[in-house]
């Protein structure tokens, strides 16, 4: 870097600045501007960032992560951080000002000059010295990097004093809370807490159904509870107070829900694929498949990528008829009534069979994942996630990034297979074990990456 000393400056500055013209005899007085901001701030080109643990080397445009400038605080960032591991100990920027006299704020301030390479690992002060000679605002700009792997799932315990003496269960994420509805001896009873805390679950209350109600089949929809008891439909607000819902329909089980065309799934006790746009009249459409889901049903409800107005629903179970090597997948648009079967018998990238399988829709993936099983070999309970990029047809094994923590498996048989897992609206993952009262949650890291 070539430094200038600033006092040999500034004598310069108002060496050039007192010249006057005498020209025809007249002296003209011209009043220099006192404005001394920092009009602009970008990286130069590229610089070179370390991914991973093999060290390899990308490239990482400046052009690419623009940079905020705060003149009431005198703060210069980017918006969005660097990736993780980028090198910022020599880095070329390019600054524009009122005034080309920029300077770098030391013990020696110093004259900056866009060939300086500088290093960013500490923030760098810099102020502008205006035509008067005077110095407007000092900035301290600062090149943020991000702390962790974006791409990484990030699993904290949140609390190991979940309801006591939980067997089977199902969570049920609805505005902002957590319900989870916990099967007993003679009725369901449900707790929750919100998803800002976790720790505090409210009193487990025995819900009020004359009938011994179903748990796995409550669903949230348009901001009401469903569930089954004795064939029959019932609806609540919070969980705890439901009403019987006004109509003659009768069934067997309560599929998903469409939360883009505003539609209930439902199966009759006679096998027929039901939907309702107000869950109280219900169209019957086609007699289901013997290889249907019939137990264990978990569903993934998403818009298309190309075109937001429609749904498509993804549903993952186990069927007692079934010989399959493999889960039961099925898929629908929501626009349409005709399901679709995606399973496909010992297919080497079908849908692994995994006891207690669950099935997410999460940074535009399908991801599944569970108790024991087979894909290609012995599964260990909760020890991977499969992936699925194109809509349930085929699956594979997730990055290497993302992972459960070790105690899952343990936890898992410790709970006999009972837990649940929602997504809430900060993209964290929730799962609930019984058992050990534990919960837990889990994101990937780029999505607690805010702008600032």
């Amino acid at each position: 870097m070539k430094l200038k000393v600033l006092n040999i400056i500034f004598s310069l500055f108002i060496a050039a600045c007192t010249i006057t013209s005498c020209l025809d005899m007249e002296a003209t007085e011209y009043e220099y501007s006192s404005d001394a901001s920092i009009t602009g701030f970008s990286i130069v080109d590229s610089i070179i960032t370390v991914v991973g643990l093999e060290d390899t080397l990308s490239s990482v445009q400046g052009k690419d992560y623009p940079f905020i400038i705060d003149h009431n605080e005198g703060l210069i960032y980017n918006a969005d951080s660097l990736p993780i591991h980028t090198d910022i100990s020599k880095v070329l920027v390019n600054i524009t000002a009122d005034t080309y006299y920029i300077y770098i704020v030391a013990d020696t301030d110093s004259l900056w000059e866009s060939t300086d390479t500088l290093n960013f690992n500490k923030p760098i002060q810099f102020k502008v010295m205006a035509e008067n000679g005077t110095f407007g605002r000092t900035y301290r700009a600062e090149i943020l990097v991000h702390k962790q792997d974006p791409d990484s799932l990030t699993w904290k315990q949140i609390t190991t004093n979940f309801a006591s003496n939980v067997e089977a269960q199902k969570a049920i994420y609805m505005k902002d809370r957590i319900y989870v509805f916990i099967e007993q001896e003679t009725q369901i009873a449900v707790t929750s807490s919100s998803t800002k805390d976790g720790k505090t679950w409210t009193e487990l209350e025995v819900i009020d159904i004359p009938s011994k109600a179903d748990h796995t089949s409550v669903i949230a929809w348009e901001n009401a509870f469903y569930i089954l008891a004795d064939n029959q439909l019932y609806t609540s607000t919070n969980g705890l107070n439901w009403t019987k819902v006004n109509t003659e329909q009768t069934f067997s089980k309560l599929l998903a829900s469409s939360s883009n065309n505003k539609k209930l799934i439902g199966i009759d006790t006679e096998n027929y694929y039901l939907s309702s746009t107000d869950g109280t009249n219900w169209e019957k459409h086609g007699l289901l498949p013997s290889e249907f889901p019939s137990n264990n049903i978990s569903f993934a409800d998403y818009t298309l990528d190309t075109n937001s107005d429609i749904n498509r629903i993804v549903l993952l179970g186990n069927n007692e008829n079934s010989t399959d090597t493999t889960t039961v997948v099925w898929s629908q648009i929501d626009t349409d009534n005709e399901w679709f079967s995606l399973t496909y018998e010992n297919h080497k990238n079908a849908c692994p069979n995994l006891e207690n399988a669950n099935i997410i829709r999460y940074d535009n993936k399908l991801f599944t994942f569970g108790g024991i099983g087979q894909y290609n070999g012995y599964v260990t309970p909760f020890s991977v996630f499969y992936e699925s990029t194109d809509n349930g047809i085929s699956w594979k094994l997730a990055s290497e990034k993302l992972t459960f923590p070790n105690e899952f498996s343990n936890l898992y048989y410790e709970a006999d297979g009972n837990y649940s897992c929602i997504i809430d609206n900060e993209q964290y993952i929730w799962i609930i074990w019984s058992g050990s009262g534990e919960v837990w949650r889990g994101r990937i890291n780029k999505f607690g990456f805010k702008k600032q």
